[in-house]
């Protein structure tokens, strides 16, 4: 019996390897000494949905090393694959396959640049020694082209986030083109979902930052593979060095062409990033590496919104890498950007189409590893703004610049690294203004004194509606001088043209650059996050005096102004019983 079992483990061994996937195996490589002028090759990338196309490509040259970058091959490409586009960003990575001095096919390097002539079907190949990080020795007949390369244009992976709607992609696209960055809002994913990929030479990659309801990442094409070890991309995603960015797959829809190749305006992948098959571990200059297996570390976001006209309720689960652990390599604020746009994106589409008058209330719960409990903030929103069809919801805007600047406070510590671990958003929104305004106030005292705690009836009218009366309790200053006082009472105003300037200063930040000021100690962060929930009720204020918190309706905000004249006598003795009696006693 016992033989038997060997030959059978043997046979199920000896299976398994001969149905291993071919793409597995390590790719023969053509050295860049092979490449000459002249030489026919063959690229591969995909062009629509996950099939890897291939197209020709003709080496004009190799270009010497010029600034210590390494040698480029340059090419020209053709076919019906890239004749209508040319070379596009997302085809960054693309193998070009081509025999070398024995006529055997092998990998030379990866599409990684344009030159920015019109129809862009010139390009620069990054040799696939350099990717490998294997030395290279250009071949001496190579021709120095400084101008060439310096006016070589990398093929820039734009980053791209699916899932987005129309306003708020476009908001995101013209923030990143201030920036001089490119950014694609491209549709969720196809109709229904396509099948994991596998992520051989030629297959789109993806290198994620976040997954779920909003998808982020930069899309380009797999160059080599070497058992669990993949290579892409040709340059750098960011050039950050180690990384921890999900590793994915993606689908692409079209190749938008744009023959000029000026600015902003050129070919691109239109593609979403897909599923989540490895880790990203290393953004080199002259490539990006990573792994197929484990995932990185991700914080989960949960965003609930309920719609209080209509009933409807929105839940959308989003899942972000965070690297603090590795210092945040990358120097923007990455996380708090994409998590602010994952409520800015449940709001907008709980909405559906909202009006210029807008209400709300916003709740977040933060969870950090180095806390027992969680943060927990809680703020209302009472929004009037002109409508702008190009723009989300205002109300959507300030609730992400809410979450936004809850993470900043986390993010900028200074300290140590906090770790996020969980993120619960919840909104309740509706249409039209829950508001009040003052009309006037009584105190029911005629005169008052320092230090009295005494009744105000707060007058108010609803907006649009009947007069109502509020009640409140003044607490009058110890300090304050006997004499006819003025007292101010002032609301809280609608939200303006400032509404979200968080979630728009937080956009600037990821694409103009992080900030350098943070909590110096754990007290300071739990200081921070409790300003966040700011008062928005009636404020009291004697002249000379700082002003204090009136009273505040749960109900709805109110707003406006009023003057109340408060005659204050003088403060009462105060005589303690022990001193009394011992003046009874020298009396006697």
């Amino acid at each position: 019996m016992v033989p038997r079992v060997r030959r059978l483990l043997f046979c199920a061994v000896l299976l398994l390897l001969l149905s291993a996937p071919a793409a597995w195996a390590r790719d023969p490589i053509t050295p860049l000494s092979d490449v000459h002028r002249g030489l026919h090759c063959t690229g591969r990338t995909v062009v629509q949905g996950t099939t890897i196309s291939d197209f020709d490509v003709d080496v004009l040259d190799v270009v010497a090393d010029q600034d210590g970058t390494g040698a480029r091959i340059l090419v020209r490409v053709s076919g019906p694959a890239v004749d209508a586009t040319g070379i596009a960003s997302g085809f960054s990575g693309s193998p070009v396959y081509c025999p070398d001095a024995h006529g055997v096919i092998g990998n030379a390097g990866a599409i990684s640049a344009t030159i920015g002539q019109y129809g862009e079907d010139v390009g620069l190949v990054t040799p696939i020694e350099q990717m490998l990080a294997l030395p290279v020795t250009p071949p001496s007949g190579v021709r120095r082209a400084p101008r060439l390369l310096r006016a070589a244009r990398p093929l820039a992976s734009p980053l791209v986030l699916s899932g987005l709607s129309p306003q708020l992609g476009s908001l995101l696209e013209r923030t990143a083109l201030a920036h001089h960055r490119v950014l694609v809002a491209a549709p969720a994913g196809p109709l229904g979902t396509f099948p994991p990929q596998q992520l051989v030479p030629g297959a789109s990659l993806a290198v994620g930052l976040s997954t779920g309801a909003v998808g982020a990442g930069a899309i380009g094409t797999v160059t080599y593979r070497d058992g669990d070890v993949v290579y892409g991309f040709g340059h750098p995603l960011e050039g950050a060095g180690r990384r921890a960015l999900l590793l994915q797959d993606a689908y692409v829809f079209t190749v938008v062409g744009n023959p000029l190749d000026v600015g902003a305006a050129s070919s691109y992948k239109l593609a979403a990033p897909g599923h989540t098959v490895g880790t990203l571990t290393n953004d080199a200059l002259t490539g990006v590496v990573g792994t197929v297996g484990a995932a990185p570390r991700t914080v989960p976001l949960t965003v609930r919104v309920t719609d209080a006209d209509t009933g409807a309720r929105t839940v959308q689960r989003t899942s972000i890498v965070d690297e603090v652990d590795l210092g945040d390599p990358d120097g923007a604020n990455l996380l708090s950007a994409i998590a602010s746009v994952g409520v800015a994106q449940a709001v907008t589409s709980t909405f559906g189409g909202a009006p210029a008058q807008q209400t709300g209330r916003f709740c977040m719960t933060i969870r950090l590893r180095e806390l027992r409990r969680p943060l927990h903030s809680c703020r209302r929103h009472v929004v009037q703004l002109p409508i702008d069809p190009a723009l989300p919801p205002p109300l959507a805007a300030a609730m992400a610049g809410d979450l936004g600047s809850a993470l900043d406070v986390i993010d900028h510590a200074r300290f140590r690294a906090l770790h996020l671990t969980r993120i619960d958003a919840s909104a309740t929104i509706e249409r039209g203004l829950r508001l009040a305004s003052i009309v006037g106030a009584h105190v029911a005292h005629r005169t008052v004194r320092p230090g009295q705690r005494v009744g105000v009836a707060l007058r108010v009218r609803l907006f649009r509606g009947p007069l109502r009366t509020l009640r409140c309790a003044l607490r009058v200053p110890r300090e304050v001088r006997p004499g006819v006082r003025l007292l101010r009472i002032e609301g809280t105003p609608v939200e303006g043209l400032d509404s979200g300037g968080g979630f728009l200063a937080l956009l600037e930040e990821l694409f103009g650059g992080g900030s350098s000021s943070g909590a110096q100690s754990m007290d300071d962060v739990l200081a921070s996050f409790a300003l966040l929930s700011r008062w928005d009720g009636v404020f009291a204020q004697l002249r000379g005096q700082q002003p204090e918190h009136l009273c505040r309706s749960p109900k709805v905000r109110i707003d406006g102004r009023t003057l109340l004249a408060l005659k204050v006598g003088r403060a009462r003795r105060r005589v303690h019983h022990r001193a009394v009696g011992r003046i009874l006693e020298t009396r006697g």
